[in-house]
């Protein structure tokens, strides 16, 4: 890549405590030898300390305020199911980009975004557009009653929003890959967690040393579980173990190192409960000096995920980095570890006696926790090192870079697209000429309002799609507008959601002509609208008909509001509203006629595009809407 070259990452840096903030920062060295690099944080993070030189720090209000400035530039979202990242959702959904997805799980991160602020209202508008009837019944039992039984947010995993924005996405796992390929995404890499290069600064034989320091035991097994202390990490099972161990005359210390959230999770009583306030040390947020000075004065490690998110574990990557024996469970991605490199359990009935089993043999035996360490070593060093992942990231950035030069991607590089339109005495003069076939025009209910209107730029080599029947207004398009006929790409209104508009090259079409009678789109009309989003580039012009038709009853509302509320909903601006010559209500009667009620002059301004049948009765382009107050205000920005 050029030294020239640009980027834009999204992340939290440090001393912000969170993991995707240090493996940022371990990479941004790597990264601003070749890249010119901006990091955006939240407007309130604390100062970020010990960043490479090289890069430029902004926070986002200066970001909104520069819009125009990174139109065309790659941008990077580091997006995790926490707090820290909710700052980066109103610029993603505007302006797509690479997405590198830490959780595959985003529950709580849209719980964040309504029901933690106690919009119940929005959190269930979010599980309906995500999963459709029963989504919506889960939030409705949610309002009435609150959550019962044994059901686990981890179920619903929230993440299509994010992943339908993004225009590539980048995980740490075969197993996160393989889930969002499943939803239809075309461009996912898997880059594997890089092992941090601050181990290297560690020496394993002041193991000791470190223990003084840390006011450890030299003489006991200090078995480590290192991170957030949550109920997902079966901490508890882990205590039930080890009291159990503790009966049978084993003697050891357990360090949970890391920060303790007692309105989530209360270990302490956990701890207590087992009887090992005196085995146990909770040590409380590290920073990165103690973090691993705690992982080198460990003889193995615990790391147990269940259920799993589809998380990749940093911290795991550092201990087997550093030599240490680890057990985890046989799940997600944990289950892409080589057998011979940690003990693997399977989360089933025999789980907490094989925990048992397991945490006792390497206890006991320190050989078999030396030679699970020594091979976790030498397959992270192989295959995580951080030049070959870094490498991987800028490989990555280039294919962005591509893109974007092939495709406008953001509505405020738009005026560089000047669309030029007919002058209204050329049409008039057109209209004038070809009366006869103006009104056979009209007699075919082939629409007349857009060009009437002159709503299609002329002058446009790249391809037009064209949604409609018959000839009419192909013959429009070439005759009065002058498009190439080889360059006009056709489908029928009812052909449009299947197989027939599989020859339309996907997000390059700039310029969109759609006639569509109501019947076409009575059943589910944001799902259609999405389909022709997703046929288009950034930016693209629609002018889009729908013709009334006789004896239809559409299973949705369909006045203009309506129809206006569906296109925002598929990621549509609508510019312009042109009411036709007969004015029929499609709410009321339906009567047999040939002219169409409104034209709709359409810009697309997002990729995030809601697909699922449901309410559609909200204005915007998705259910986070009210996340994007500076680019919503417009300042001449608008979105993107």
């Amino acid at each position: 890549m050029a030294a020239t070259a640009q980027v834009v990452i999204f992340c939290p840096l440090p001393p912000k405590p969170n993991g995707i903030a240090d493996y940022l920062a371990e990479q941004l060295p790597c990264f601003s030898d070749r890249i010119d690099v901006t990091v955006v944080i939240e407007n309130h993070a604390p100062e970020p300390v010990a960043i490479c030189p090289r890069v430029r720090v902004m926070r986002l209000a200066e970001y909104l305020a520069r819009w125009d400035e990174f139109a065309g530039v790659p941008h990077v979202y580091h997006v995790g199911n926490n707090p820290d990242t909710v700052y980066m959702l109103e610029v993603l959904l505007s302006r797509p980009g690479i997405t590198v997805v830490h959780d595959l799980n985003l529950h709580y991160l849209i719980d964040l975004t309504n029901l933690a602020k106690g919009d119940k209202a929005g959190y269930t508008k979010a599980l309906t557009n995500q999963y459709g009837v029963q989504g919506k019944i889960i939030g409705e039992q949610l309002t009435r009653h609150g959550w019962k039984g044994r059901f686990m947010p981890h179920e619903l995993m929230m993440h299509s929003s994010i992943i339908d924005a993004s225009s590539q996405i980048i995980v740490h796992s075969q197993y996160s890959a393989q889930k969002i390929a499943a939803l239809g995404h075309k461009r996912v890499s898997l880059i594997p967690h890089h092992l941090s290069p601050g181990i290297r600064q560690f020496q394993p034989k002041l193991k000791m040393t470190y223990r003084g320091e840390l006011g450890l035991p030299g003489n006991k097994v200090v078995i480590t579980s290192m991170g957030f202390i949550a109920k997902a990490k079966q901490i508890k099972a882990v205590l039930n173990s080890l009291a159990e161990l503790k009966a049978q005359g084993l003697d050891f210390v357990y360090v949970l190192a890391g920060q303790c959230k007692p309105h989530e999770y209360d270990v302490y009583q956990d701890i207590a409960d087992s009887g090992l306030t005196e085995n146990v040390v909770v040590t409380g947020f590290l920073d990165e000096q103690d973090f691993f000075k705690y992982l080198l004065a460990s003889d193995f490690i615990i790391n147990l995920r269940y259920p799993t998110g589809g998380e990749s574990s940093g911290t795991l990557s550092r201990a087997m980095g550093l030599g240490l024996g680890c057990i985890v469970v046989n799940i997600g991605p944990f289950a892409e570890i080589p057998d011979e490199c940690a003990v693997k359990l399977d989360y089933d009935e025999t789980f907490e006696a094989n925990l048992t089993a397991s945490i006792k043999r390497l206890v006991e035996n320190p050989v078999e926790r030396v030679t699970l360490g020594l091979n976790a070593r030498r397959w992270v060093e192989r295959s995580h090192n951080i030049a070959l992942t870094t490498k991987q990231y800028r490989a990555v950035i280039e294919q962005e870079q591509a893109l974007l030069e092939n495709r406008q991607m953001n509505r405020s590089a738009l005026p560089a697209k000047l669309w030029r339109y007919m002058p209204k005495s050329a049409v008039a003069k057109w209209l004038t000429n070809n009366q006869n076939w103006v009104g056979e025009l009209n007699t075919q209910s082939s629409g007349a309002l857009w060009w009437l209107n002159n709503t299609l730029p002329v002058g446009v080599s790249g391809p037009l799609l064209l949604v409609g029947e018959g000839d009419a207004c192909t013959t429009l398009a070439t005759d009065l507008f002058g498009y190439s006929q080889n360059a006009i790409c056709t489908v029928t209104p009812f052909e449009f959601e299947s197989a027939g508009a599989e020859a339309v090259p996907a997000h390059q079409v700039d310029i969109a002509l759609a006639v569509i009678p109501l019947r076409a789109i009575e059943a589910d009309p944001v799902r259609y609208f999405a389909r022709l989003n997703q046929l288009l580039a950034m930016g693209a012009k629609v002018s889009l008909t729908v013709q009334p038709d006789a004896n239809v009853r559409p299973d949705v509302p369909v006045a203009r509001a309506n129809l206006m509320s569906y296109l925002e909903a598929s990621g549509f601006g609508v510019d312009k509203v042109h009411v036709g010559i007969t004015q029929v209500d499609m709410q009321g009667i339906y009567p047999a006629i040939s002219h169409e009620e409104w034209c709709f002059e359409l810009t697309k301004v997002s990729w995030m595009v809601n697909k699922t049948p449901g309410d559609y009765g909200f204005k915007g382009i998705s259910e986070l809407t009210w996340l994007q107050p500076a680019i919503s205000a417009g300042n001449g920005r608008g979105l993107a």
